[in-house]
């Protein structure tokens, strides 16, 4: 049972590692990129990676639940609050998409700053509860 809880937890930390390099990405791609039509298509494109990951780490997630027989703890309502924060902020940025337009700009800079503060935020929130969760132990 133990070699078990040891997998799917290195697994979820992989998982983990990779979405926050994906994040990162994203944060730089919307951060440097100058072109709103270029940003729009690649945004299309590579949320659909994001959103695989996503779930992804949710699955992951709940296999680590599912091996510590359901025990809720700080941790695990932190993990769950910080995936239900993500889910609901790219839905926000995807709203802002589909508002946005190629005549008026500014629904264009709000699609950008609004990616860029996602992204960020995102990360940092993944950061902090994969810390919490794997570093410190609560």
């Amino acid at each position: 049972m133990q070699e078990l809880l040891t997998l799917s937890k290195e697994i979820h930390v992989g998982v983990i590692i990779t979405t926050a390099l994906v994040i990162l990405y994203l944060y730089f791609r919307f951060l440097f990129e100058k072109d709103y039509i270029r940003l729009t298509k690649f945004y299309e494109k590579f949320s659909l990676v994001y959103f695989f990951f996503l779930s992804t780490l949710a699955f992951t997630g709940l296999i680590v639940f599912t091996v510590l027989k359901f025990s809720w703890s700080l941790k695990v309502v932190l993990m769950i609050l910080a995936i239900f924060h993500m889910i609901v902020t790219s839905v926000k940025l995807h709203r802002f998409l589909k508002i946005s337009s190629l005549k008026d700009k500014k629904t264009q800079i709000d699609f950008k700053e609004y990616g860029q503060k996602k992204y960020m935020l995102d990360l940092i929130v993944l950061i902090t509860v994969g810390f919490i969760s794997y570093a410190i132990h609560i």
